[in-house]
């Protein structure tokens, strides 16, 4: 009898992961097929291109929310929660559209890195959204364990500290926060450096090109930009009456998004499984919106110098500057970490009040 039921429930498990599967396999599917449609459109440009572009981008999308309605057909998820679940697929397939149309349209000879490295990101991130979709489904059925204070094990003689936050039970392995203060600057430097590596070049190319199209915009400078494929400088800004400035990775903005990365990243989990229930989604949430913060401030950033260096500003005096000026916005990210990952800070204090009950042992140890 427990033969046939534990049978039956790994074919159950079975067929929940073929479920997972399939459904990650056919969005995804969807999303290098709408890449491949904005890539093949910018390619051709004819008539026929347009005409399916129109046609079939739509039919994809409205397939996704097919998919998703029939994954959670079983559950009683209202609607608004299918529908917010279903646009960030969209927005997600959106943006491989837009990586299509841009590389037909680039210059680099790594342009086709910037595919090679988006959409394994924008699959992986299918993925979350399908275990966003899924907590959806497991949170209309059951309610998720939280943990218990009194029965808490202890490490050694000292019982593990335990803070409450918004309603949540913090609680943190030691080997996590080695994992923070270790991890953390190592995953920083080496998502820095491979961004520094020439083939990742393609990003140096859409700042550059977005910075100037900005300039021309609000200006009206005719300022222009260079492609050069070798030498340190591959990219560098024509400024009408002023010479060139030349680019380098430093000035995409990327130092300041790795830095917070492997922050977010690193970021230890708490042992209550219901704190802990949704936080791979909090993570990718704020990883998304700072670095699009950081992102579009540093584009500002570099429009403002540059106009200010247009203008008969010296470049010394103001690089570095407004450089200073606009890291304020760190501090803003620190307050959005807090609001989704307040495992970060709380981790900070969990640490001081476990070193505080190890100091205070010791003490009365040593009156002992």
């Amino acid at each position: 009898m427990n033969d046939l039921y534990h049978n039956q429930i790994k074919s159950e498990r079975v067929k929940v992961i073929l479920k997972n599967f399939l459904f990650w396999s056919v969005l995804t599917g969807n999303l290098f097929l709408i890449f491949a449609i904005g890539y093949y459109l910018f390619l051709d440009c004819s008539f026929l291109s347009i005409f399916l572009t129109i046609i079939f981008i739509p039919i994809i999308i409205l397939l996704n929310f097919i998919l998703i309605q029939y994954f959670s057909k079983e559950s009683i998820i209202n609607i608004k929660k299918k529908l917010l679940i279903w646009s960030y697929f969209t927005i997600n397939h959106l943006f491989s559209f837009i990586i299509g149309v841009s590389i037909p349209l680039m210059e680099s000879i790594s342009r086709n890195n910037y595919a090679l490295f988006m959409l394994p990101m924008l699959s992986l991130l299918n993925y979350i959204l399908m275990r966003r979709l899924k907590f959806y489904i497991k949170s209309s059925k059951e309610e998720i364990g939280r943990l218990d204070k009194k029965d808490f094990s202890t490490n050694g003689e000292i019982r593990m500290p335990i803070i409450e936050f918004e309603g949540k039970n913090y609680t943190f392995s030691i080997y996590s926060l080695v994992l923070l203060a270790v991890g953390a600057p190592l995953l920083a430097l080496a998502i820095y450096f491979f961004f520094d590596w020439e083939i990742n070049y393609w990003l140096h190319e859409i700042v550059v090109k977005q910075t100037t199209f900005l300039l021309n915009w609000f200006f009206d400078m005719g300022a222009s930009s260079n492609y050069a494929p070798i030498g340190r400088f591959h990219w560098n800004f024509n400024i009408p009456g002023r010479g060139s400035i030349y680019f380098e990775t430093f000035c995409t903005g990327v130092q300041a998004i790795c830095i917070f990365a492997g922050i977010i990243l690193f970021t230890p989990h708490s042992k209550d499984p219901y704190t802990n229930r949704d936080i791979v989604w909090r993570k990718t949430k704020s990883l998304i919106i700072s670095s699009a913060i950081f992102y579009i401030v540093n584009i500002l950033r570099m429009v403002i110098q540059i106009y200010l260096y247009y203008i008969g500003y010296a470049w010394s005096d103001i690089h570095y500057s407004i450089s200073a000026a606009s890291s304020f916005i760190a501090a803003i990210i620190v307050l959005l970490m807090h609001k989704w990952i307040p495992e970060f800070i709380i981790s900070l204090i969990w640490t001081y009040a476990l070193i505080k009950k190890k100091i205070k042992k010791n003490k009365k140890n040593e009156k002992k």
